[in-house]
């Protein structure tokens, strides 16, 4: 008799994996157009933004005192380049943004065109 409950807990849990299985298999199968759809809807987002960024001139933001990181995706958002040097012009190349602190920038303002260069002096922070 211990066998026949044995049995029986073995074919619930088979049938539960088999349950299991097939809810994922129909959600993922449901689920795998809209996953296209929303993959499709920010790739067009990120065109529009772009052809945004990339229209006419652009106030330069001041970015000094700021970290690297922030910098650069403020100035990158404007459609601006960036070159990043140290102190003394020479160019750094920082693997962790997050670890520089701008010191100055140039331009420090005024407008420019989308593409233009901003050159960021930055230091070790």
């Amino acid at each position: 008799m211990p066998q026949e409950g044995f049995v029986k807990k073995a074919s619930v849990r088979v049938g539960a994996a088999a349950l299991a299985a097939s809810v994922v298999l129909l959600t993922a199968a449901c689920s795998s157009d809209e996953t296209e759809n929303e993959a499709t809807e920010p790739a067009q987002e990120q065109e529009q933004e772009q052809e945004d960024v990339a229209e006419g001139p652009t106030e330069v933001p001041d970015v000094t005192v700021l970290i690297l990181e922030t910098a650069q995706s403020n100035l990158a958002a404007l459609g601006l380049e960036i070159e990043v040097v140290d102190a003394d012009g020479a160019a750094v190349t920082a693997e962790d943004p997050t670890q520089y602190m701008v010191t100055d920038q140039d331009p420090a303002e005024g407008t420019v065109e989308a593409g233009d260069v901003v050159t960021l002096t930055v230091r070790e922070r």
